[in-house]
């Protein structure tokens, strides 16, 4: 069977590439360029995967699952500190953040433990919460709160789809209410401060705060159709922090208003819906692979979003295919070029 690329969703997610390095060029020209060259590795990533006979990452789930602990646990012990927390490896050519590929790891290691089994069976659900652990936990104590809230909503998503009880939801949300308690104990104080900002961001306006306030602002004087490209004051005169990355949407709001803000969520949402039609005729491993993916996507981009627009905890989670930073995009055009070889070896 010829194998072919749904080229109307590449050309969505290029849409939104090229929305990411316009913004970022306005900014900087210097991480313009590395962000084109992360697309361009990354592209070749997605070209290798899709055409890869699907039934590898199957094979392998395990293996890249244990691969991406280790990791993981290395970038804990040697990895480089960066604004208190300590996420990357330096690699010299770039700095890689092994929790991202675990996300992907993640994904297909669910998707092949409830391939063959039901989540309507509590053993199974428990067992699949024991495997994401080590990830979870490490991930957080990085600490990542965002990216390990990722994890589980992976988790969520994909047992779900497989076929978890209701009665099971109410007992493990409860559960995880009343973990989150003594979590929130044990987070940074940095991240406690997010958490009462986020409440309150007049009460630290030029701390805490200030992120929150410069992003609302930055996202509000945009208007209708923006101050133009290179000509907004927050992110040019950089009172807008990590305006090419974590605060992307509010440099696009800026530059290019209520309508460039607009055209990327129709977009991204019609990628979504694009994706989401994947679901159809087509086996069980490959279904759960496609909604663990819409999970991590969707998740990630409401997160994004609703920071970037001060009605969530500011956190350190990129937005899908725009935001810059190669670990990010990398591994999201891998999981898109593995959900393609599932997708193109099964019509």
């Amino acid at each position: 069977m010829a194998k072919t690329i749904d080229a109307l969703l590449v050309a969505m997610v290029l849409a939104l590439g090229a929305i990411s390095l316009t913004t970022i060029f306005a900014a900087n020209k210097s991480l313009a360029t590395s962000q084109l060259i992360f697309w361009i590795f990354g592209l070749i990533i997605f070209y290798t995967a899709s055409h890869t006979y699907y039934l590898t990452w199957h094979k392998y789930a395990l293996p890249t699952y244990v691969l991406s602990i280790f990791a993981l646990l290395f970038v804990f012990l040697f990895g480089e500190q960066i604004r208190g927390s300590v996420r990357w490896i330096d690699l010299g050519v770039f700095r890689f953040q092994p929790s991202e590929i675990a996300k992907v790891a993640t994904i297909i290691l669910l998707a092949k433990f409830f391939n063959k089994r039901s989540a309507s069976n509590l053993y199974h659900v428990l067992l699949s919460i024991l495997l994401i652990l080590p990830v979870f936990v490490m991930i957080f104590l990085q600490p990542d709160f965002g990216s390990a809230l990722a994890i589980i909503a992976i988790w969520a998503g994909i047992t779900f789809a497989a076929g978890i009880e209701k009665k099971h939801v109410i007992v493990l949300g409860l559960l995880f209410l009343i973990l989150s308690l003594f979590a929130y104990e044990i987070l940074a104080p940095y991240q406690k401060a997010r958490i009462a900002t986020f409440l309150n961001p007049n009460q630290d306006p030029l701390g805490q705060g200030y992120n929150i306030i410069q992003s609302k602002i930055a996202v509000g004087s945009g208007q209708l159709t923006g101050r133009g490209l290179g000509l907004g004051s927050q992110s040019q005169l950089n009172f807008l922090p990590e305006s090419e990355s974590d605060f992307i949407f509010a440099s696009i709001a800026e530059q290019l208003g209520f309508l460039g803000a607009a055209l990327v969520i129709i977009i991204f949402s019609a990628f979504l819906m694009r994706l989401a039609g994947y679901l159809k005729n087509t086996e069980r491993f490959n279904q759960l692979i496609v909604i663990g993916a819409l999970s991590l996507l969707l998740y990630q981009f409401l997160v994004n979003v609703g920071m970037n627009m001060g009605i969530l905890p500011v956190t350190g989670i990129t937005l899908p295919f725009v935001s810059y930073g190669g670990s990010s995009l990398i591994s999201l055009l891998l999981l898109l070029g593995i959900i393609f070889s599932t997708k193109i070896q099964n019509y």
